[in-house]
Parts: C-alpha cells; structure tokens; sequence
C-alpha cells in the first residue's frame, strides 16, 4: 500500500479551487438526495439537470487538470486514463483535490443528528482537546459563630477530560475506465466517503450517550417506564440544568411510552398516536423523533431483536436531554484526512482502490445533567 503525496496549498490554486468547489457542491447534493433521511446530511438542493452538468463539467476539469500536471496532453482514449492513473504525479493531484472536496464536504455539514448529542470541534494534526468542567454546585452557605471556629466546605471543583482523536480509516474502489467514459457520478463517490465517516463518528456519540454506565443507581436511568417516575426524572433535570427539557428517541422507542401515555386518557391523544405514530408532547415536554440510521453492514436477521443489533440508534431507549448549548458528548476531529492507495493487481487493473484516514474520538464531557429512560414495562 502506497501513501499518496499530498499537494499542500493546491486549494490556494485558482484553477484547482474552482474544480474543488463544483465537486464539493456535487458531494453536498449528492449527500442530500441519497442521505438526507438520515439527519447526518444538510439539506442541499440541486436540480438535477443541473447536477448532471456540474458533475460532468468537475470529472472532464479533474481529468484535464491533473493530466496538465503530470505533462499528460490528452485523456480521451482508455490506453490515455490507464496511464495517467499509472503516473504518480497525476494521481497524487487526483487525491489531493478529492480530498480537499471530502473536507469541504465535511466542514459544511453541521449534522443535526451529531449536533442533538454532541459538540463538535476540530483540531490539529496529532493534538487532543480538555475540557475543564466546572461544578455547578453554588458555594455552600454554612451558619457561623461569633465565638467559634467553623471549617469551611469547598463549594467548588473542577475536573479536566481530554479526548484525544483516534484513526478510523473507510475505502472505496474506483473504475478509471468508467472515469473516462462518464458512467460515474463524482458526487456520490464523495458522498459515499464522507456519510461512512460520518456514521462512524455519529456512533461514537449515540454508544457514548446509550451507555447507562454513568447514570445507574441514580434517579437519572430508569430502567422500566412508569409516568410517575419520568415525570420525576423530567423535574430533576430541569432544576439541574436551568433549563426545559425534550425527549428524543426513535419512532419505536417514543411510540412505545406514547401507547402506555394514551392507555388512560381520551380519543384525541390516541388518535395523535395513530396518526403520527407518538406523542409530540407528553408528560410536559416535546418528544423529538430521531431518524433511524444503518451503514448496512449486516442483514436485518428474522426477529425484532436481531434486527434491532444492525441500528445504530436503541429502540428502547429515550434520551432526555437539556435545552442548553452544552451537550453530553465532546467529538472532536483533525482537521486532515490522508489518502492511500492500494495498487492494481491481476483481474483488477482497471480499478483503484483507495483507504481514507481521519482521526476523531468521542468522550462524555459536559456539565449539564441528561437521562435515560428504557421503555420496558413492568
């Protein structure tokens, strides 16, 4: 496996900068059309005349651009891409402009599924990010003597977490014959490379909050649903954070504390079930539906259960989350993806594979109390 020279400042180059820019605005649409579902996405319209145009315009430029480069006159025939594929200087120009699309891509997209669990920032190569959480307990107020000494309580802390980026890597194969004869849409390619790396840091962030590890043996994990209970745990969190309170879960976990919510009261509650499937508000806060999201790795399997095991999101647990800007989790990223390329072997000469490389990590860091609710009844 080869690494590929990366070509610093190539962004700084008006020509390249022009291709980068049509092929991350073909990445964010293509992301949008195919992924919008799915929360990760932003939504970008395009019109699909207009897409196909600029995705053909961006693969003709990058084929003549890197060939430019690398002192390839012309790339019309299969015996010309086969080559220039072959040519170190043409394909290191390749990468560096498709990755410099996929970080575009990714600095735009601010996921709204990301965003309800965690805050995002990003660093530099090599470097990891603290967090210095402050206790929100007030200085403690302690009745005094005139007469005698009194030992004072500490009435504040401070706790530093440092989440430090860890290398995930994602591939995907391109067929450079396809390339040529524009059989290949170059904002799916893009797409595809950065929805996988954004599920992966997306799981991090669910894994993190759906653990129960930090919250069991308190009032803040219920592992059985009863309205009494939740309603507690709802007044908890909002004298602990200072703020109002909303449940997010998926369809199936909100749906089933709905049904138990409706099991006593009139037809109209009942009827919000059947037409939206849950309670938009109940027990005196909104309930916030996550979409469900898969990379597909696996079959869903004969059973609810196993089913469930190839979700990224549980479908028994609710989240209760503060409306404040600090959010449970801390992702953070470097701000660099590195390319690598496996060379072409026997029965794959056309094709070229390549691995993707970016460092992130996830850590609960945060200030503000949160729950979990499981749906399970007594």
């Amino acid at each position: 496996m080869n690494e590929l020279r990366y070509f610093a400042g190539i962004s700084s180059d008006a020509d390249a900068k022009v291709i980068i820019d049509n092929l991350t605005e073909v990445g964010m649409a293509a992301m949008s059309r195919d992924y919008g579902s799915t929360g990760l996405a932003v939504k970008f319209s395009m019109d699909p005349n207009v897409y196909s145009q600029k995705n053909n315009e961006a693969r003709k430029a990058i084929l003549a651009y890197c060939g430019s480069k690398a002192g390839i006159p012309e790339i019309t025939e299969t015996r010309h891409i086969l080559n220039a594929f072959d040519n170190p200087t043409f394909e290191s120009v390749y990468n560096a402009i498709f990755t410099e699309a996929l970080l575009g891509v990714m600095t735009k997209t601010d996921s709204n599924a990301i965003s309800v669990f965690a805050n995002v920032d990003t660093v530099d190569v090599g470097n990891s990010l603290t967090y210095q959480i402050e206790t929100k307990g007030l200085p403690i107020a302690q009745r005094n003597s005139y007469m005698s000494n009194v030992t004072f309580l500490d009435g504040a802390a401070t706790q530093a977490i440092t989440v430090t980026p860890k290398v995930y890597s994602t591939g995907t194969a391109v067929d450079v014959i396809r390339m040529l004869k524009g059989d290949i849409d170059m904002g799916k390619e893009i797409a595809k490379v950065a929805m996988s790396i954004l599920y992966k840091q997306y799981q991090l962030c669910v894994s993190q909050v759906a653990s129960t590890a930090l919250v069991t043996g308190t009032p803040l994990y219920r592992s059985t649903f009863s309205a009494s209970d939740y309603i507690r745990t709802i007044s908890y969190l909002q004298a602990l954070n200072n703020a109002s309170v909303r449940a997010y879960g998926t369809l199936p976990a909100l749906n089933a504390i709905s049904a138990v919510a409706t099991a006593s009261y009139g037809f109209t509650a009942q009827d919000e079930v059947l037409r939206l499937g849950f309670l938009s508000v109940a027990y005196g806060i909104p309930h916030v539906i996550l979409q469900q999201a898969t990379d597909g790795s696996a079959p869903l399997g004969a059973d609810n259960t196993t089913a469930d095991k190839t979700m990224l999101i549980p479908n028994d647990l609710v989240f209760l989350l503060a409306d404040t800007g600090d959010k449970p989790v801390k992702l953070v990223r470097e701000n660099y993806i590195r390319v690598m390329n496996t060379p072409a072997n026997i029965n794959s000469i056309n094709r070229r594979e390549y691995q993707y490389f970016m460092a992130f990590d996830a850590a609960i860091a945060t200030q503000a109390h949160y729950a979990i609710q499981n749906t399970a009844t007594d």
